[in-house]
């Protein structure tokens, strides 16, 4: 009687143990703060993660990979709540990485109005440029290679293991707007294997038609490009993607809409994409 009072305890502890040990179902959804220690960047790098309600890390979802972190362009909880409980696109996970906002050194450029504008390291990690030979700051000449680095070989991995997902290149997805989209199409012209599909909006900044190498035999990502009417300047560029996109038997979709360079016309453009291709 004993033995067996002794034997019916421990099958409660270990059945109480496996159910502690199984994984936390969320039971509503969650916009968080992180970070890691980059060593491509020598510093620590701050990024936002939404988890939707029900995510359980045994179960795999699409994940959308950002840039500008920590602001109204990537503050999308409110609307990825919406369109999930709505049963408009799928449970997904988002992650939007901070960009460095300091001001890098006493760099300034012309803007519309001819007033100077510092520029940020922000604005050197997102866009792929050449600097000349007698360049004043060489100490930002790595700033973009180091980025991507960041992005692809650290970020990526590091959140995959963290919330025990198994992605595969067509389960992620990227999202940027101006120079971040810019980023965006570097990206996936350097790196084409790692995300399956990008939506870059008015990206601004850098010379995607000087500083990129095509490969005809290459599959590029899926890409959903969007810009205003009052960005005509980027006419140009669209037409070489599409060149570009159609000599590889790439898939592009573009869309002029009516508008300006503003968060609000690239959150409907968000939406409507997002409402196709995750449904």
């Amino acid at each position: 009687m004993k033995s067996q009072i002794i034997f019916f305890g421990f099958l409660g502890i270990l059945i109480i143990s496996c159910q502690s040990n199984k994984t936390k179902t969320l039971e509503k959804s969650e916009f968080l703060t992180d970070s890691l220690y980059s060593k491509n960047l020598s510093e620590y790098r701050k990024y936002n993660v939404y988890l939707p309600k029900g995510f359980n890390k045994e179960k795999q979802y699409p994940i959308i990979y950002a840039t500008d972190g920590n602001s109204n362009l990537t503050d999308k909880k409110t609307l990825l709540d919406s369109l999930i409980n709505n049963k408009i696109i799928k449970p997904l996970i988002l992650v939007a990485s901070f960009a460095n906002r300091k001001i890098a050194d006493s760099t300034s450029m012309t803007i519309g109005n001819g007033k100077k504008h510092n520029l940020a390291y922000r604005y050197f990690e997102y866009v792929n440029q050449e600097f000349p030979e007698d360049n004043k700051y060489p100490h930002l000449e790595d700033t973009f290679k180091n980025h991507l680095n960041y992005f692809s070989k650290e970020l990526i991995p590091y959140v995959e293991k963290e919330l025990e997902q198994s992605t595969t290149r067509n389960d992620r997805y990227f999202y940027g707007a101006s120079n971040g989209a810019g980023f965006g199409l570097s990206l996936l012209n350097i790196k084409p294997e790692l995300i399956g599909t990008y939506l870059c909006f008015s990206p601004f900044a850098g010379d995607i038609q000087s500083n990129t190498s095509w490969n005809i035999g290459t599959q590029y990502p899926n890409l959903y490009y969007r810009y205003a009417s009052e960005e005509f300047f980027l006419e140009g560029d669209v037409e070489f993607l599409k060149s570009k996109y159609k000599e590889s038997n790439s898939n592009i979709e573009v869309k002029e809409f009516e508008g300006k360079h503003n968060d609000k016309f690239w959150e409907i453009e968000f939406i409507e994409v997002t409402s196709r291709i995750l449904k």
